[in-house]
């Protein structure tokens, strides 16, 4: 009974945090304050969210804990936002640069590494985060929580490899992780290493089998 009790606190708690951002959401776009509308947001944010509640519970990866997407420290998020914003800036400046006056620094290269996070949302954060960045793209994930990703110059591969964007993304969602660099090679390279080659064999399997 305690046990259900506080689950069901819990999902109390979830609803209202749906209920406050829809709320939220309605104001900002509605742009109307009259009573009767505003009655009639209320009301229907309120059935939304119930509908809503229970299809935003995800599994934990390496545990049996239960997440729910929207419940994170929102000041962290907030605080992770524009740290990314500065990286995309960064990134951007660099490979304008690079593609315009300093062409010899490319280097097209896949970098490989695993970042065990056990919330799925921050593994999608990580991923979107780095592809979001110009000059790097991830490729895919393994159910280990290992990464390929594409980096345009050794520069942008060495970024990746040196955890900073991997421990931001932890701190943001309150996670401890375990960061191991693992490789790189030149894309279309012969020599992949062990780590990689269950993946690439993985990925491109149909296509050997098609010629």
């Amino acid at each position: 009974m305690k046990k259900g009790s506080e689950k069901g606190k819990i999902s109390i708690l979830y609803w209202l945090e749906i209920m406050v951002l829809l709320s939220a959401l309605w104001f900002i776009m509605s742009g109307i304050f009259e009573l009767k509308f505003i009655m009639f947001g209320l009301i229907s944010c309120a059935l939304i969210s119930c509908l809503c509640v229970k299809t935003l519970y995800i599994d934990g990866i390496k545990s049996g804990r239960t997440y729910f997407i929207l419940h994170f420290n929102y000041l962290k998020m907030l605080g992770y936002f524009f740290w990314l914003m500065w990286q995309m800036i960064k990134s951007a400046v660099y490979v304008g640069n690079t593609a315009l006056f300093r062409k010899e620094r490319l280097n097209p290269q896949i970098v490989w590494f695993r970042a065990d996070y056990d919330n799925p949302v921050a593994r999608a954060l990580l991923a979107n985060s780095i592809t979001f960045t110009p000059g790097t793209i991830t490729i895919d994930i393994t159910d280990d929580g290992t990464y390929s990703v594409h980096a345009l110059t050794d520069d942008l591969g060495e970024g990746i490899l040196d955890g900073s964007m991997q421990a931001k993304v932890a701190w943001a969602m309150g996670e401890t992780i375990e960061f191991t660099p693992l490789a790189a090679h030149e894309t279309g390279g012969a020599d992949i290493t062990k780590p990689a080659e269950k993946l690439a064999r993985r990925r491109f399997k149909t296509r050997r089998k098609d010629k």
